[in-house]
């Protein structure tokens, strides 16, 4: 199971530049989070100390408002009480890195200096962090007051922090919530400040609900309404939720009420047996002795997928399976077709789908893996095609705009429909170029004129889907985006054109994209495809691959095999 300690020891391995930071605000939580006596960190921030000159003020400042606890009363010690009166510390917190210190004007008594730095993050305070880019200038007059230097002209709206320091403060969880049919759990990333998770601020969190982006894409089940009567305690292995005003008596809700707590906290190190009550009773009928991950197994986030995923490429215009080193043709008229340009496969090889290119227009084809497919729908450019978790829904993208097939009874493709786009174009115009739903099904990942962003498929009353809550995911990268492929259901890969950096990686949390090593790739690299332990990409020489893994990932990338040369593309189901 995946912990906290992994994903940070990930972060830091990659690059210090993955930063974040965040303030869970008090007033939007049901129950009050002081009220659980929550244990502060301490030393984690630094304090005025007499003797510091103007830059080191003004760094530790920047340092400080890293601590949103108390209205920032960290930070506020080094400012003058005017300066800590005028300062609205409310809004969105920025990180950066490579912060400097320029004194403009000096004398014995006042300074005036800038503090510059390269924005990395934006953190919202529902607790979400947006990768974001340029350069941030924040100009402060400090004054000496009784021998010390404090911090006097006017602090902009909103608060700062740099980005290493964000690394000893903050601490990312994942909240979890239902999907819209109450069967899977999505993960909702969030930033928490604190050495230690804390189970009473995850679970007030929690039953706070999901962030305004995902509003559209998940279900409440039993959780409306739902508050903490008290504080979330370990003891021994028993971790107690005392929840309240449980209104909802579904069985089947509570059980997926539980499941997100479970979830939640045994992804955030807090593991044991968990009892969790309704106004003093169990929540489920029958689970007096709690619940253990395996209870709710049903609902974990991201289960063990298969030890390695069977490579598939497009070759030659068919479809064909990695046997060894060698490519098979799989089964039916896709192994044998010589005019396939892109395929995907779902995750539980059930399913595939395929575009051919007829005569220059293309055609989408749907079926049974190894079986006879379906045309289902026609145009002049059609992405390559990428399946939802259940294998009867699918996505592409035709003559630019986004659709979706549902398969009917029978498991023959049904229905070919539509998705509201209109955000994705106000976002970033241009062409879609590729989409690629991820591995829960709820969030997207598409290249528009070059630019990769993230969005979630929202569906409204009526069942209509829509793209909603659109934002850059990766702003940094180093070239226009070419092709996009989730490796898990938080984390995706990034093909761009260039020379010098063609593969990337990026992740839903928020942090800053980061490169993988491409000493021996020849660009450009036209296509990508990814599991959870390994990266494939198609270059000038065919297709290779690079392993991921967190304790040893490879240092160089490795040919596929004799059958995958130039031309070839690589398909990994539910990828």
């Amino acid at each position: 199971m995946r912990r906290v300690v992994v994903l940070l020891s990930m972060l830091l391995a990659g690059a210090l530049v993955l930063t974040g930071c965040v303030d869970i605000p008090d007033s939007s939580s049901p129950q009050p989070i002081q009220a659980f006596d929550r244990k502060r960190p301490t030393n984690i921030v630094p304090s005025p100390k007499k003797g510091d000159d103007p830059e080191t003020v003004a760094r530790n400042f920047v340092k400080s408002m890293s601590d949103p606890t108390a209205g920032h009363r960290a930070a506020r010690k080094f400012l003058t009480p005017d300066a800590s009166q005028r300062w609205d510390d409310q809004g969105d917190m920025t990180v950066i890195r490579d912060v400097g210190v320029i004194i403009d004007e000096r004398t014995s008594d006042a300074v005036r200096l800038r503090i510059t730095g390269e924005k990395t993050g934006a953190l919202t305070p529902a607790g979400t962090l947006r990768p974001t880019s340029g350069s941030e200038v924040i100009a402060l007059s400090l004054e000496r007051v009784d021998g010390e230097w404090k911090v006097s002209g006017d602090v902009p709206a909103g608060s700062i922090t740099d980005a290493s320091q964000f690394l000893t403060a903050y601490r990312q969880a994942d909240l979890f919530y239902p999907d819209r049919t109450l069967t899977r759990l999505i993960a909702d990333p969030r930033w928490f400040f604190g050495s230690e998770p804390d189970g009473s601020v995850l679970v007030n969190r929690l039953l706070a609900g999901p962030t305004p982006q995902l509003e559209g894409a998940v279900g409440e089940g039993a959780a409306r309404g739902v508050a903490l009567s008290g504080p979330v305690t370990v003891v021994g292995d028993t971790v107690t939720v005392p929840l309240g005003n449980v209104a909802d008596t579904d069985q089947k809700d509570r059980t997926v009420l539980a499941a997100q707590i479970v979830w939640t906290l045994d992804y955030a190190g807090i593991t044991g047996t968990y009892r969790i009550t309704a106004d003093g009773a169990p929540l489920v009928q029958g689970r007096d002795e709690g619940w253990r991950p395996a209870d709710v197994s049903s609902f974990e986030p991201e289960p063990v997928k298969r030890a390695a995923d069977p490579v598939h490429l497009v070759r030659d215009g068919g479809l064909a399976r990695l046997t060894g080193n060698r490519a098979v043709p799989v089964d039916g008229p896709l192994g044998s077709s010589h005019d396939l340009e892109s395929a995907a496969i779902s995750a539980d090889l059930t399913r595939s789908a395929a575009v051919a290119n007829r005569g220059g227009r293309r055609t989408l084809l749907v079926g049974p893996y190894g079986g006879d497919p379906a045309e289902v729908a026609s145009g002049a450019t059609i992405t390559t095609p990428s399946f939802a978790p259940d294998a009867a829904t699918g996505y592409t993208v035709i003559d630019g705009r986004p659709v979706r097939w549902v398969a009917a009874d029978g498991g023959l493709p049904g229905s070919v429909e539509p998705i509201d786009a209109s955000e994705v174009t106000a976002a970033a115009p241009g062409p879609i170029t590729d989409m690629q739903i991820s591995p829960d099904g709820v969030r997207v990942a598409l290249v528009v004129g070059g630019k990769v962003l993230l969005a979630v498929v929202s569906v409204n009353d009526r069942g209509v889907p829509s793209l909603t809550g659109v934002y850059p995911l990766a702003p940094d990268i180093g070239g226009p985006g070419v092709a996009v492929a989730w490796s898990s259901t938080k984390t995706m890969y990034i093909a761009v054109s260039g020379d010098d950096t063609p593969v990337w990686t990026a992740s839903i949390v928020g942090t800053q994209p980061g490169e993988l090593v491409s000493g021996n790739l020849k660009p450009p690299v036209v296509d990508i495809a990814a599991s959870p332990t390994t990266v494939y990409v198609a270059d000038n020489r065919g297709v290779q691959q690079i392993g991921t893994g967190q304790t040893r990932p490879d240092q160089y990338w490795t040919a596929v095999g004799p059958d995958a040369g130039p031309g070839t593309r690589p398909v990994i189901p539910g990828s």
